[in-house]
C-alpha cells in the first residue's frame, strides 16, 4: 500500500511539472504575440513615438521594440531573416522588393516627405554649389538611404553632380548626416523636411534650410506587413486611422 501511495504522489508530481511546463510555455507564447517589432525608417524616430502613444490606448497590453535604420539596411536584415513584423520605409522600393520575395504580404502608403538641403546657422553659402572641397556636403549612402539616393537624382538634375562628389560625406541615415551639419562637420546636407523638427515644434538646433530640393517623383513612405501576428495586424491598420494619419499631419509629414 506504501508503494502504490509513493507511486501515486510521484506521478502528481510529473503531472503537476508537466502543467507548470505548459503554462510556461503558454505564457511565453503570449507574451510574443503581444511583443511587436517595427523597424522604421531613420526620418520617422521622433514620429513613431508619438503613434505608439496612441496605440496603446486601444492596445494597452503590446510591447512596441522599434529598429531604425536606413531603409535599404532594414530591408536586407528582414531578408537575411530577422525578428521584424512590419516595415515601415522611407521609399516604395525597399517594401516592393520585400514583396517580390515574399516577405511581404501587405503594403500600404502612409505618408509623404519632401527632400530639402541644409546648412548650419553661421554658413555664408547661399547654395549647395557654393560648398567646395575641403568643406563637406552629407549625403546618406546611395544604396541604402533612400534620401541619398534622391539627393543624387537632384544633383544630376541640376548639373551638380561632377562638380561636387569630392565634396560628398557618407552617413549611415538621414539622422547621422543632420548631425553631421549640426556639428559644422558638413556645410550642407541633404535631409527631408521632417527631419528639421525635434518633435512637433522645436527646431533642431545650429541648423536651418537652405532650399528645397525637388525630385521627378513624390517621396512616398510606404509599410509592409512581415508576419500574420494579431499584434502586427493591428499595428499595420493603425496606420490607416485617422488619429494616426493627424500623428504625422503634426509631425510635418504630409498625407
Amino acid at each position: 500500500m506504501k508503494k502504490i501511495l509513493i507511486l501515486i504522489a510521484t506521478l502528481l508530481l510529473i503531472l503537476a511539472g508537466c502543467s507548470t511546463e505548459s503554462n510556461q510555455d503558454k505564457a511565453k507564447k503570449e507574451s510574443a504575440s503581444k511583443t511587436l517589432t517595427v523597424s522604421a525608417a531613420a526620418s520617422l524616430t521622433d514620429v513613431t513615438k508619438a503613434l505608439e502613444k496612441e496605440f496603446k490606448k486601444k492596445h494597452p497590453n503590446t510591447n512596441i521594440k522599434f529598429n531604425y535604420g536606413g531603409s535599404g539596411s532594414l530591408r536586407k536584415q528582414v531578408e537575411a531573416g530577422a525578428d521584424v513584423d512590419v516595415i515601415m520605409s522611407a521609399n516604395t522600393t525597399d517594401v516592393d522588393q520585400l514583396q517580390d520575395k515574399n516577405k511581404v504580404s501587405k503594403v500600404y502608403d502612409y505618408a509623404k516627405n519632401k527632400l530639402i538641403i541644409i546648412k548650419y546657422k553661421n554658413s555664408n553659402i547661399k547654395e549647395v554649389r557654393d560648398v567646395s572641397s575641403p568643406n563637406k556636403v552629407a549625403i546618406g549612402e546611395e544604396k541604402s538611404v533612400p534620401a541619398g539616393k534622391y539627393a543624387i537624382e537632384y544633383m544630376k538634375k541640376e548639373d551638380l553632380y561632377e562638380g561636387m562628389t569630392s565634396t560628398f560625406v557618407f552617413a549611415k541615415d538621414v539622422k547621422q548626416v543632420l548631425n553631421y551639419v549640426k556639428k559644422e562637420n558638413a556645410e550642407a546636407g541633404f535631409v527631408y523636411e521632417t527631419d528639421l523638427y525635434k518633435g512637433k515644434n522645436d527646431k533642431v538646433n545650429n541648423v536651418v534650410k537652405l532650399s528645397d530640393a525637388p525630385i521627378d517623383e513624390p517621396i512616398i513612405y510606404r509599410a509592409g506587413l512581415i508576419t500574420n501576428k494579431k499584434a502586427s495586424k493591428e499595428w499595420f491598420e493603425f496606420l490607416k486611422t485617422k488619429e494616426a494619419k493627424q500623428i504625422f499631419k503634426e509631425y510635418h509629414f504630409e498625407g
